[in-house]
């Protein structure tokens, strides 16, 4: 009976409501957790925010690795910074070679904010164009952008296209899949299509007899700088070198006995022998290296882009005002496949 009882005012006790008295505190709960201890903080060096004490190689390749973060002013700020740094540094005391710089900048090409995009620009107008390496790649992103619906996006990489016309022109129109693949690109975004296939063809009296190449004009700002830069293209590609005989007299003079010594030294290029394709995936005639401008007219002709060129270069030229201006730079660039050979 006791133990029975002892357990009726256990349950009663849970339910009891204590009376409190004026001027007492509220006693405790028994479960409740104490927060009286002080927090402390652990202090890594590795994860300072000064810059004072760290390594110039460790901030160059942590700015470096900052043109893939999510955020896009982190990418416009790592570019900033790595601008500045490249301006200030000597070519041979980088820590890292130019090529992979741009290896690391090349995807921002695409980059959907504008000021990520100017900035990448002044990044790439910096570096040392003889220390570039391989230019297939970032040719390749810029082709991307080229055929982007953004129209910002298209304008700034027609800047990156020019650029790379600039700073290594003969790179450009003959590394894999640079000459015609390029020319494709630009002949979709004219929409300079119908003289090849079965679209249409040519009559003896030189009238269409199907559908004749089209003209998509758009933006009379984005037109003007598609026919600038592809004028540019066309002469990198078609235009031999000038020979300084002056110079090449002088040069066989200081070797003399020796004939065509040029041949037998060390190759001043990446991949010198890369146009054999020894040890690559078989190549189709699109991404075939034209290195020579007989070659490279001769695939101009031979895909029938001389022909729709000519044809929607003459539409163009129509419109007048700028657009008439840089189809007309256009019409003498073409005039080159005729000079040549």
């Amino acid at each position: 009976m006791g133990s029975s009882a002892k357990k009726k005012r256990e349950k009663k006790s849970d339910f009891k409501k204590t009376k409190l008295k004026v001027g007492k505190a509220r006693p405790k709960n028994t479960n409740a957790t104490d927060t009286s201890f002080a927090a402390r903080s652990i202090v890594l060096k590795q994860q300072s925010l000064s810059e004072s004490g760290r390594d110039p190689s460790t901030i160059f390749n942590h700015n470096l690795s900052l043109l893939a973060s999510k955020a896009d002013t982190q990418r416009r700020d790592a570019l900033a910074w790595l601008t500045n740094a490249i301006t200030a540094m000597n070519a041979a005391a980088l820590p890292q070679p130019p090529s992979a710089i741009l290896l690391k900048a090349q995807p921002l090409i695409l980059d959907g904010t504008s000021s990520v995009r100017s900035q990448l620009l002044k990044l790439l107008r910096i570096l040392p164009v003889d220390q570039l390496g391989p230019l297939d790649q970032v040719l390749l992103y810029t082709r991307a952008g080229m055929s982007h619906l953004s129209t910002d996006i298209k304008l700034s990489s027609l800047d990156v296209l020019d650029w790379l016309i600039e700073a290594q022109p003969e790179s450009i129109v003959s590394c894999a899949g640079g000459w015609v693949k390029t020319l494709e690109t630009f002949e979709t975004l004219l929409s300079w299509t119908g003289a090849k296939g079965t679209t249409g063809s040519l009559t003896g009296d030189g009238k269409w007899s199907a559908t004749k190449p089209t003209v998509s004009l758009g933006s009379s700002k984005l037109l003007v700088h598609q026919l600038s830069t592809l004028t540019a293209f066309l002469n990198a590609g078609l235009v031999r070198p000038e020979r300084n005989e002056d110079l090449l007299a002088i040069q066989a003079a200081e070797c003399w006995p020796l004939w065509h010594h040029q041949a037998h030294l060390m190759p001043t290029k990446s991949n010198p022998y890369g146009y054999l394709n020894l040890c690559g995936k078989k190549r189709d005639t699109e991404t075939e290296m034209y290195e020579d401008p007989e070659e490279r007219q001769e695939a101009f002709i031979t895909f029938g882009m001389y022909r729709a060129f000519k044809q929607g270069v003459t539409e163009a030229r129509k419109e007048g005002g700028e657009v008439g201006r840089a189809a007309a730079g256009v019409a003498k660039a073409l005039q080159l496949v005729v000079d040549v050979g």
